[in-house]
């Protein structure tokens, strides 16, 4: 295999004569305003796609498809590195292929990508080769933020597939703009992570404290009504009836853990009807009175957005139930040109709000200090309102 370093005047008569120069020119103009306006809605229709973009995975299919539909590159390589070791390394886990598996073999550009990882980090400046035994060239630009190295993005084409200039300019911002994506998708990766696992805590303590206390005492009551079956049939009787409504509370129980279970309903139904479903779930019972008021233009604010106002909305309707008491819940969800606001009031019988904070960060199941945690995550406030006996209000505030 015969693997050459190309100097940039003997690349450049190879190539376009604007690839960049030494390593790749680091500013580049387009020729002319169609090539100009070609690269700008380019550029803007990865920045459409990548704010939608909710995994990494994602982010890396959406890059690489730009790249080779803008540049009709024949096969475009996004490898993310691991930078865990002393030396910098290929993550073998994370990389998207764009291009015929048939046209140039994975061990040649494999063995070629793992080779200029460190060169193209070196100076941070695209990195290119020839290997005239292949008769094709490849050409690595660096994707990182700041000064640590994220990955790799790598074109490969015969050494007569010639670039436009404003292609090759493309590829460079395409790197240094798939940079910042993919770590706002790691970043929007590892709050969801953290947002499971805070949801999975809190419904093992509301389990704990609802189903598996009704669940214990169904147990001891069913126990003593067969130890009296015999004795005293009418007292069994009476207390057949008062387990049979423990269990049809539970099974309301089971069937709110089930819908929360369930995101799908947000998606199906959106937020305002997802709301309104919740509450409808809340007063089936009949022994309260749900409103909900909503103020403004209803419209899609992102999905995130959506769940943590959901969330909001249910966990403090919830609190109203089973710790209030109450008897009315009003909801208000307000659209706003920069957000949404949402208020929650209930009649019951209050808390004192310090206290009760107190006890949530301790592991209580009122779950107020996971309320406020979820709304400052999304850069919001909140305000929880409540004294003995002058029932509850909760504000939040969720910018868009």
């Amino acid at each position: 295999m015969v693997v050459r370093t190309v100097r940039a005047q003997n690349f450049l008569r190879m190539l376009p004569s604007r690839l960049l120069r030494g390593r790749l020119r680091a500013r580049y103009v387009p020729d002319g305003p169609a090539s100009h306006n070609a690269l700008i809605n380019a550029l803007n229709a990865v920045a459409a796609q990548t704010s939608s973009a909710r995994t990494v995975h994602d982010v890396l299919g959406i890059i690489v498809d730009a790249a080779k539909r803008f540049t009709g590159t024949e096969k475009v390589v996004l490898c993310l590195v691991d930078d865990s070791a002393d030396a910098l390394r290929l993550d073998g886990s994370s990389i998207m292929v764009r291009g015929s598996r048939a046209e140039y073999d994975e061990a040649w550009w494999g063995a070629w990508l793992r080779g200029a990882v460190d060169r193209v980090f070196a100076d941070g400046q695209p990195f290119f080769e020839v290997d005239e035994e292949a008769g094709a060239w490849c050409m690595a630009v660096p994707v990182r933020v700041q000064d640590r190295p994220l990955g790799v993005l790598c074109v490969i084409n015969s050494v007569t597939h010639r670039l436009r200039g404003e292609q090759t300019a493309f590829l460079s911002i395409l790197g240094a703009f798939a940079a910042a994506s993919i770590e706002n998708a790691r970043l929007a990766e590892e709050s969801r992570y953290a947002l499971l696992a805070s949801e999975r805590e809190r419904i093992s303590r509301e389990m704990h404290d609802g189903i598996a206390q009704s669940l214990f005492s169904i147990s001891l009551s069913l126990e003593v009504c067969k130890r009296q079956v015999t004795r005293d049939p009418a007292q069994v009787a009476r207390q057949i009836s008062e387990i049979q409504e423990l269990l049809a509370a539970s099974q309301g129980e089971i069937r709110r853990y089930i819908y929360d279970l369930r995101p799908a309903k947000l998606q199906e139904l959106g937020l305002v009807g997802a709301i309104e479903y919740w509450l409808h779930e809340i007063a089936n019972d009949g022994t309260r009175e749900v409103s909900l008021v909503v103020n403004g233009e209803a419209r899609h604010v992102g999905a995130e957005l959506e769940t943590c106002v959901y969330r909001v909305a249910r966990e403090a309707t919830t609190n109203a139930v089973k710790h209030a008491g109450a008897s009315n819940i009003r909801v208000a969800l307000e659209y706003l040109p920069e957000g949404v606001s949402l208020t929650v009031e209930d009649d019951g019988c209050g808390f004192d709000v310090e206290h009760a904070l107190a006890e949530s960060d301790a592991g209580s199941s009122m779950g107020l200090q996971g309320l406020q945690e979820r709304v400052q995550r999304m850069g919001g406030e909140v305000r929880i309102m409540s004294a003995l006996g002058q029932g509850c209000a909760v504000r939040a505030y969720i910018p868009a």
